[in-house]
């Protein structure tokens, strides 16, 4: 019985940590941990599906110097804000040999 109320008295007392503090409180720091993971996992998951599609539609973009409709497809997909930016990160991302790497990170910058 006295287990119990140490726990429940320790328990509570830790509860009771939400103060100015960064990290917040402590019970909940494994319940964040496991949403971090997922939320890790769903965005490595989306950049890699938009890193394959601009690799897989690199030439085309380049044809239409990333101003006909395989690039209004991947933009679309922004907010209306962030196209106009986005289509010129794309334009300079072309001038430089590793396109698909800084593409992606600038689509996903965008998306936000």
């Amino acid at each position: 019985m006295l287990r119990w109320v140490i726990c429940v008295g320790l328990a509570g007392s830790l509860a009771a940590c939400t103060g100015a503090n960064h990290l917040g409180n402590p019970l909940l720091l494994p319940v964040r941990g496991v949403a971090a993971g997922l939320e890790n996992a769903a965005y490595g998951k989306r950049r890699a599906a938009v890193k394959a599609w601009i690799i897989e539609q690199e030439a085309a973009m380049r044809a239409e110097r990333f101003e006909g409709p395989v690039t209004g497809a991947l933009l679309a997909e922004l907010p209306e804000a962030a196209r106009a930016q986005a289509r010129a990160d794309l334009k300079d991302a072309a001038r430089h040999g590793d396109f698909a790497e800084r593409a992606t990170v600038a689509f996903m910058v965008h998306r936000g």
